[in-house]
């Protein structure tokens, strides 16, 4: 396959979301990166996010067609509802520091998605002339 411009967003939310999979594998360190306590509960919940991050990369990288716009539009919600919940948890009181790096990297997700969807649509169009 040739890399172009438009597998550009996918290759990139691809590594973010690696690296957040990669939390299942090494929940303390996730902890200490987000200013967390690193506890049998918090390494929990980090894996079950790192859990979904490997589902939506692997869905997403194995699919084409309808069914990979119906990933990017899962992954989108996914993000957009990281966004929301790391401004809930900065005004519930979350530290500074580790809402300001769960929301940046939610953000980032987002609008990789985002320029992902679009530019699917874009190939789609083309396609079909």
């Amino acid at each position: 396959m040739t890399i172009t411009r438009s597998h550009a967003p996918s290759l990139m939310l691809g590594t973010l979301r690696a690296f957040g999979g990669a939390a299942f594998l090494a929940p303390g360190v996730a902890a200490r990166t987000l200013d967390v306590s690193d506890d049998a509960e918090t390494a929990y919940l980090v894996r079950l996010f790192a859990a979904r991050n490997a589902a939506l990369v692997g869905g997403l990288l194995a699919s084409r067609g309808e069914t990979r716009r119906l990933w990017w539009q899962a992954g989108l919600a996914c993000d957009a509802l990281d966004v929301a919940a790391g401004l809930l948890g900065y005004r519930d009181g979350k530290k500074p520091a580790s809402a300001a790096i769960d929301t940046g990297a939610s953000l980032v997700a987002t609008a990789l998605g985002l320029a992902g969807l679009w530019m699917e649509r874009g190939a789609k169009r083309k396609r079909s002339r």
